[in-house]
C-alpha cells in the first residue's frame, strides 16, 4: 500500500455495536449514516484507511456492511479488531500495520506522521499522529496536542476526511512554529 495525500481517513466505525449509541452519543441510525456519507464522498477508485474498530457485529453482518462501502479499503486494527486477516479480507479490507510516513512541506521540510488506532503519547517534537479510539474527545488520560488528529466518526460527522486536508492543518502548525507546543 502506497499511502498518499489522496487517501481518505476515518476511524471507529463500530458497525453493529449497540452500546456505542450510549457510549459515544451516536444516532441510533449510525450504521446507515456511515454508509450514506461514505458512499456520497468515496468513489470506486478512492482509497480509504480505517484506523481501527471496524465492527462488533458477526461476520455475516460485517460483510454486508463492508460490501456496501465504495473504494479500496485498508484497516489498521484497533482494540476491537481481533479477527484474522482472512476474516477482514472477506469483508473487503486489507489489514495493514500502523504506519509511519514522512511528508514534505512546500519548502521541502520533512515531517513525520504516525497512523495508529490509539493516540501516541509523548510524540517527538515535530511529529504528528492521526488516530482514532477516543471518539468525541479527550479521555482515558491521553495528553493530546495540536499534533494529534482525531479521525473517529463522531468529530468527523461520519464522513471520511481527505488526508491532504489533515496534512494541510499540520503544515500550518509547522509554518507557525507550533509543532512543538501542546494545547
Amino acid at each position: 500500500m502506497n499511502l498518499t495525500p489522496q487517501f481518505f481517513i476515518i476511524s471507529d466505525l463500530h458497525f453493529g455495536h449497540a452500546n456505542i449509541v450510549k457510549y459515544a452519543y451516536r444516532s441510533k441510525d449510525y450504521n446507515n449514516l456511515i454508509l450514506k456519507y461514505w458512499n456520497k464522498i468515496i468513489e470506486k477508485r478512492d482509497k480509504v484507511l480505517v484506523l481501527g474498530d471496524l465492527s462488533l457485529a458477526n461476520k455475516e453482518k460485517t460483510v454486508k456492511f463492508c460490501k456496501r462501502l465504495k473504494g479500496d479499503k485498508y484497516l489498521v486494527r484497533g482494540n476491537h479488531d481481533g479477527h484474522s486477516v482472512a476474516w477482514y479480507k472477506d469483508c473487503e479490507f486489507t489489514v495493514v500495520e500502523p504506519i509511519y510516513k514522512t511528508f514534505r512541506t512546500k519548502y521541502n521540510k520533512m515531517y513525520a506522521v504516525l497512523f495508529t488506532h490509539e493516540p501516541v503519547r509523548d510524540l517527538p517534537d515535530n511529529w504528528f499522529n492521526i488516530h482514532g479510539h477516543i471518539h468525541r474527545g479527550v479521555h482515558r488520560d491521553y495528553d493530546l496536542t495540536e499534533r494529534h488528529f482525531n479521525a473517529c466518526v463522531e468529530p468527523l460527522d461520519y464522513k471520511p476526511k481527505p488526508l491532504y486536508e489533515i496534512l494541510n492543518h499540520f503544515k500550518k502548525l509547522i509554518k507557525n512554529g507550533r509543532s512543538r507546543k501542546t494545547i
